[in-house]
């Protein structure tokens, strides 16, 4: 992962010191440098970026002045010489602040603290992009049980009843085949039987008439034979 950077820094020197250190940590990126506000916030309307190096005394506008007009800001480590602002910097929800003059293990800690929120931020989306199509609930016995569709390695049919195979557990239900098909997403399940139906992200092989899934074999009837080589010609190099 890489965190698009940008400097905001009157100073060249400044502005060069960051671009050094920055240069040394493998995940920041620098895709610009700017010596006033007023040039940085026409950039930032035209562009995602996930950390600014912002420097607190500049001509024309403050870097305060320029945070306050975010409405969405990027992660913030601010960059003075003077350190009566680091409270109001701190209320402006910097993720660090660092008294100029610094040094590079100084620099280091608090571009590993953005870093982190950074990671963490992803994670909280991807749990949060789950929507509620994402799962279905699968009686087992008396018990309904909540089942994610990435966490589903196959299906297969038994009559009457539906096992449902994840690498934690086996459910089996009363259900319908062609019920389920109807309501599973297409674009990630595949029947490949009569009696399976696979979670495409979990193949891991195909030989012949046959498939391996999460580590087991199954056959690829001769119904589905044409649909299965479909689906993997539009992978196949």
């Amino acid at each position: 992962m890489t965190l698009k950077s940008i400097i905001i820094d009157d100073e060249p020197l400044a502005r060069n010191l960051l671009k050094d250190f920055a240069g040394k940590v493998s995940f920041l990126e620098i895709s610009g440098a700017f010596s006033n506000g007023v040039e940085a916030l026409q950039y930032l309307q035209q562009h995602e970026v996930d950390l600014v190096f912002l420097d607190i005394q500049m001509p024309d506008i403050t870097g305060l002045e320029l945070l306050r007009t975010l409405s969405s800001p990027p992660g913030v480590i601010f960059t003075t010489a003077y350190a009566e602002y680091a409270v109001e910097g701190f209320n402006l929800d910097a993720v660090d602040y660092l008294l100029k003059p610094f040094d590079f293990p100084r620099f280091l800690k608090a571009v590993n603290k953005v870093m982190e929120l950074q990671l963490l931020k992803n994670q909280s989306r991807v749990k949060t992009d789950r929507q509620e199509d994402d799962f279905l609930f699968v009686k087992d016995g008396r018990e309904l049980v909540k089942v994610y569709f990435d966490e589903i390695d196959y299906i297969q049919g038994q009559k009457d009843y539906v096992l449902f195979k994840t690498q934690s557990k086996k459910l089996l239900s009363l259900m319908n085949m062609k019920d389920l098909e109807r309501d599973l997403p297409q674009e990630k399940f595949l029947r490949i039987h009569q009696s399976f139906i696979i979670n495409t992200l979990k193949i891991q092989s195909a030989s012949g008439d046959q498939v391996k899934v999460a580590d087991e074999w199954l056959s690829v009837s001769q119904s589905y034979k044409q649909s299965f080589k479909a689906f993997l010609s539009r992978y196949k190099r």
